[in-house]
């Protein structure tokens, strides 16, 4: 059995807006669909890296509520003042200005999409991050946890590798991940906080993939996490689906997809 990760889901006030905001930074929309009540739209590089996929609820114009799940979402690229110009001169938001940092052979730069998304703009020194061609691509997603050991122990259960482990100032941080393919996804704690997460209206759900959904779903149950949906095969569309809940309360959807690539 084996699992990776898919897209992360996050609620917008306007698609096309947000849509736009993305294809700015290089990625491209590869993806639209509606579900009742919700326009959704997946936005990548098709070559590399992660999928965001943005939801616009058609049935309420409240605005994003962020609670204190969502930490950052990472764009790499491998020409940061361009990208990070092009944002500013198109209206977004300047959160800190690209600058080399110290600990790690990185320029980052801070920038919020037009629902006040949190977005790192990404660039490793000395050397380019794949070709010379590639320009930018989705890196991780970051959400904040209460016990990272607790939450790397439930995606481990669901297959994922924890293949890095960093610390910043009162924050212990970990990556999980399929390392052959798929997305990543960093978990943050904050060690000088105990308050329960809250997500907000800003968060949805995340996507795992896998080969074998009812049986990753039972391996979960298994393990004492939540069941919220059990495995499922919708009309509409050629997959098996379930959904578990992590620790925090995080929705995470299982799919299985039967005769088309993941």
């Amino acid at each position: 059995m084996e699992s990776w990760i898919g897209q992360y889901c996050i609620y917008v006030t306007d698609l096309e807006r947000a849509v736009a905001f993305y294809e700015l930074l290089g990625l491209e929309c590869t993806s639209r669909t509606e579900i009742p009540n919700v326009a959704e739209a997946i936005v990548e590089n098709s070559n590399k890296g992660a999928k965001l996929q943005l939801a616009q609820k058609l049935d309420s114009d409240e605005p994003i509520r962020m609670g204190n799940a969502f930490w950052k979402l990472y764009v790499a690229t491998n020409d940061i003042e361009k990208m990070y110009s092009d944002a500013i001169g198109s209206g977004s938001k300047s959160v800190t200005a690209p600058a080399r940092g110290d600990r790690w052979p990185m320029t980052i730069g801070f920038i919020e999409d037009p629902d006040g998304y949190m977005v790192e703009l990404t660039q490793r020194h000395p050397w380019k991050d794949g070709d010379d061609t590639t320009y930018s691509w989705l890196n991780q997603y970051c959400v904040y946890v209460s016990d990272l050991e607790r939450t790397i122990a439930f995606y481990e259960t669901l297959g994922l590798s924890c293949t890095s482990r960093t610390e910043i100032p009162n924050v212990a941080e970990a990556i999980l991940e399929n390392p052959a393919q798929g997305g990543k996804i960093q978990l943050a704690q904050k060690l000088d906080s105990s308050e329960p997460i809250d997500m907000g209206t800003a968060m949805w759900k995340l996507y795992v993939n896998t080969d074998d959904c009812t049986a990753l779903h039972d391996k979960a149950v298994a393990a004492g996490y939540t069941s919220v949906v059990a495995p499922m095969s919708p009309e509409r569309w050629p997959v098996t689906i379930s959904f578990v809940a992590d620790p925090d309360g995080y929705q995470v959807e299982l799919v299985e997809r039967h005769g088309q690539p993941a």
